[in-house]
C-alpha cells in the first residue's frame, strides 16, 4: 500500500467514485457524499493548497482510504473503503489525521483549544476507534443528514418579482460571493468565489439562486449530483440576512429538486445542525426526512 497526496483533478474523480460506491455498500453509513469532497476540499479549504491538506492511500485494487485536514475548523475527514475498515487500519488512517491537522495547525498559526470532529451515530467502528484515541462525544446535538425520494415535487411558487435561475458564469461571482458572505456572516469576495467557480467537480448550471425584483440575488444554493448512487446533495444553501422569512429557501429547494430528478437523480440529502431550527424546519416543509445523525466529538489539545 502506498500513501501519497493528492495531485490534481483526476484525483478528485477517484475519491468521487470510491465514495459513492461505498454509500452504495453501506446505505450511507459513515460516508460523505461525492459532492461533499469537492466542497470541501475547494470551498471550506477555499485558504489551502490542496496537495497540502489531501493524502490518498492505495493499494492495488485502487484507492483505500482518503484524509482531508481543514486547518482553519480544527479537524478532518477521513475515509476508509468498507472492505478494509479493521480496527487495526481504521487507527492508523486516524493517527496519521491527527498528526496532519495538527502539523497544519502550527504550520499556519490557527490556535484552537481542542480538536473538532464527528462520526456517524450508525459507525460504531468509527466511535470505538476515537473513543481510544481519546476522543470524547460531546453534549452538542448531533447534525442531521436528511434524505428524500425524488420525482413528485409540487412547483415552487416564489413571491411576486423573484425568480430562480442558474448562476450565469463567472461574471456573477461579486455578486454570488456577497450572497454567500451575508448568509453565513463569512467573509467571501469575488476573488475568492471565482476560485471556487473555476474548480474541479463545480458546475455554475448547479449552483441556483433567486433574483430579486430590483436584480439583487437573496438566496442561493450549490448542488452536486452523483450518477453512481443517483443521489443529489444541497451544499451549502442559504438566504441573504436581508429577504430571509419570505419563502425564498422553500422555493430554491424545490426547483433544485426538480432539475435533479429532470437529471436523474433518485434521492437528495441536505445537512442541518442539531440546534437550527430554521433549516430543520425548511427541509422538513419540502419532504427531506431524518437519514442519519452524527455525532459531534472533541479532543483536548
Amino acid at each position: 500500500m502506498i500513501r501519497r497526496r493528492y495531485e490534481g483533478p483526476v484525483d478528485l474523480d477517484l475519491l468521487q467514485a470510491f465514495n459513492a460506491q461505498a454509500i452504495l455498500a453501506t446505505d450511507g453509513c459513515g460516508f460523505v457524499h461525492p459532492g461533499d469532497i469537492a466542497h470541501r476540499l475547494f470551498n471550506g479549504n477555499k485558504l489551502f493548497d490542496p496537495a497540502e491538506v489531501l493524502t490518498i492511500w492505495e493499494d492495488a485494487d485502487g484507492v483505500a482510504a482518503w484524509v482531508l485536514a481543514s486547518p482553519r475548523h480544527a479537524g478532518y475527514d477521513a475515509q476508509v473503503r468498507p472492505d478494509l475498515r479493521t480496527q487495526a487500519f481504521e487507527t492508523e488512517v486516524l493517527e496519521y489525521a491527527e498528526s496532519e491537522i495538527v502539523d497544519l495547525m502550527e504550520r499556519h498559526g490557527v490556535e484552537k483549544d481542542a480538536l473538532d470532529g464527528e462520526a456517524y451515530r450508525c459507525d460504531r467502528l468509527r466511535a470505538a476507534c476515537l473513543s481510544e484515541l481519546g476522543w470524547e462525544r460531546t453534549d452538542e446535538a448531533p447534525w442531521v443528514l436528511n434524505r428524500i425520494r425524488l420525482g413528485s415535487t409540487p412547483e415552487p411558487q416564489p413571491p411576486v418579482g423573484y425568480t430562480v435561475r442558474t448562476v450565469r458564469g463567472i461574471d456573477e461571482a461579486g455578486p454570488v460571493s456577497e450572497v454567500h458572505a451575508s448568509a453565513f456572516g463569512s467573509t467571501w469576495t469575488a476573488d475568492l468565489y471565482l476560485t471556487v467557480m473555476e474548480s474541479p467537480g463545480y458546475s455554475q448550471d448547479r449552483e441556483f439562486v433567486v433574483e430579486a425584483p430590483d436584480g439583487a440575488l437573496a438566496a442561493f444554493t450549490v448542488t452536486w449530483h452523483d450518477d453512481i448512487s443517483r443521489m443529489g446533495l444541497f451544499e451549502p444553501v442559504g438566504t441573504h440576512e436581508e429577504f430571509r422569512r419570505l419563502g425564498l429557501g422553500r422555493a430554491l429547494l424545490l426547483h433544485a429538486m426538480r432539475e435533479m430528478a429532470a437529471a436523474g437523480m433518485e434521492y437528495a440529502t441536505v445537512v442541518n445542525e442539531g440546534t437550527n431550527e430554521a433549516s430543520r424546519r425548511l427541509y422538513r416543509s419540502v419532504g427531506f426526512e431524518p437519514w442519519h445523525l452524527l455525532d459531534a466529538y472533541a479532543k483536548p489539545l
